[in-house]
């Protein structure tokens, strides 16, 4: 919010909506539940029914949301390929231990999980 304007609770929305963004964006996600539980505090705050002049500032907070969403989907693809290589690498690495007579380390990192 900038100094000297109003508070006005769907601005609020609206840049936590951005700040939730920005943070799933730079995979700072260690952040995100604490603007979930500010946006949830702030949202059982507000009346039933919203003033028509809301209606730009939760049309674009809804259209954010929809843009974290999409940021996280794709931050947990790549997670999963991430994964997918490690899984793979690890495979590959069994299989040369294998094949020069050597029996592979126990996998200290899956017992730990």
């Amino acid at each position: 919010m900038a100094p000297g304007q109003p508070y006005d609770p769907y601005r609020r929305l609206l840049e936590l909506s951005e700040r939730e963004l920005e943070c799933a964006g730079a995979g700072r996600l260690d952040a995100l539940p604490q603007i979930a539980a500010e946006r949830q505090a702030l949202i059982e705050s507000l009346p039933a029914a919203p003033p028509a002049s809301a209606r730009q500032l939760l049309v674009a907070a809804t259209l954010t949301q929809t843009r974290v969403t999409m940021e996280l989907q794709r931050g947990r693809e790549q997670a999963l390929f991430s994964l997918r290589r490690v899984l793979q690498a690890r495979r590959a690495a069994r299989g040369y231990y294998q094949s020069v007579g050597q029996a592979p380390a126990a996998p200290r990192v899956d017992a730990r999980v």
